[in-house]
């Protein structure tokens, strides 16, 4: 009984640290840098990218 309490404490602990992981490694290979995101929230732009209109 004790066993399969262990076990599935060690299985839940891994399945989160790989998502961590997973998320992690997700956030630090996007193409888009985040930076220009949050310009673009903070300056109340539309988008961060250019526009060919002006």
């Amino acid at each position: 009984m004790r066993y399969s309490i262990m076990l599935q404490l060690v299985a839940g602990t891994t399945a989160v640290l790989l998502g961590a992981a997973a998320l992690f490694a997700w956030l630090q290979n996007r193409t888009e840098p985040v930076d220009l995101r949050q310009n673009a929230v903070s300056t109340g732009w539309r988008s961060a990218r250019p526009s060919l209109e002006s």
